[in-house]
């Protein structure tokens, strides 16, 4: 029975099998509001001075799903599961010289459901040539999918099967090397709900909290000072005010640039490393 998808690849730990025990807590549930109080805004006040209104768990909330965002936009990775339908060139010399290297827009690839040749330009279109999935080699971390030949095929019979479709062979005897969009591949991307990584769930907190302490402080504490006259006599209070909060923004934000840093290495964003 043919595949409807090719085996699916847990980014992290990348190509592991099992977790030995006892094992480390490597995969938590995404962050909630409660969570962002407990663990990343312990002790601030989170209650207006001036109306007594308090900062709700909805608007933390939206804080939460902006970090995820912003970490999205910045990484190209995404944190829950996003599946993606792209076309890529043709070149006959790619699939006679490197097993038709793809690379694909988003890396982390979990799973492959499609690989199809169709010389149109409409989706809508069925594919013209359909690739078995179990001829289907990813390489999940650098977003890169190559066709093989599954066991007990040999090469000539992986590509006369492969390639058997009519359509290509009028053009191949055309002497068509190339056409724009001519592979379509559909794929997701991401991370199970389940199996999201401790160090990305702490970076979307982190970058939560500092969202959510940017906007507080002078609503928080608006004045620094009390003073009161009274026949010539003065007496004033100072507080802390908003440097509570710059200092504790200035201790998360270190500790974003860091996990940041690790997200970076790890998963291939330093640099930008692409096929021609």
């Amino acid at each position: 029975m043919p595949r409807s998808r090719t085996p699916k690849e847990q980014p992290f730990p990348l190509r592991h099998t099992e977790e030995i025990q006892p094992a480390v807590t490597r995969f938590t549930p995404l962050p909630t509001a409660t969570d962002i109080r407990a663990r990343k805004l312990f002790g601030v006040p989170l209650k207006s001075s001036l109306t007594n209104e308090e900062f709700t768990d909805e608007s933390i909330e939206f804080y939460i799903n902006a970090a995820i965002s912003e970490i999205e936009h910045t990484l190209d990775m995404y944190i829950t599961p996003v599946k993606f339908l792209e076309k890529h060139d043709y070149r006959s010399a790619n699939f006679t010289w490197n097993y038709n290297y793809l690379k694909t827009d988003h890396a982390n690839i979990l799973e492959v459901s499609k690989i199809e040749l169709s010389f149109s330009n409409d989706f809508d279109q069925p594919g013209f040539v359909q690739f078995p999935l179990e001829h289907v080699h990813v390489q999940p971390q650098e977003g890169v999918v190559q066709l093989v030949p599954a066991f007990g095929t040999s090469l000539s019979g992986f590509l006369l099967s492969a390639f058997s479709g009519t359509q290509f062979h009028a053009l191949r005897a055309g002497g068509i090397t190339d056409f724009p969009g001519g592979i379509r591949i559909e794929y997701t991307s991401g991370f199970c709900p389940d199996k999201v990584p401790a160090l990305l769930v702490e970076l979307i907190e982190t970058t939560a909290a500092i969202k959510v302490l940017s906007i507080l402080g002078p609503i928080l504490f608006p004045t620094t000072s009390t003073s009161i006259g009274i026949d010539g006599t003065s007496q004033s209070v100072g507080t802390f005010g908003p440097k509570h909060f710059n200092d504790r923004i200035d201790q998360l934000e270190k500790q974003q640039e860091k996990q940041m840093e690790a997200v970076k290495g790890y998963y291939q964003r330093r640099f930008l490393v692409d096929y021609f």
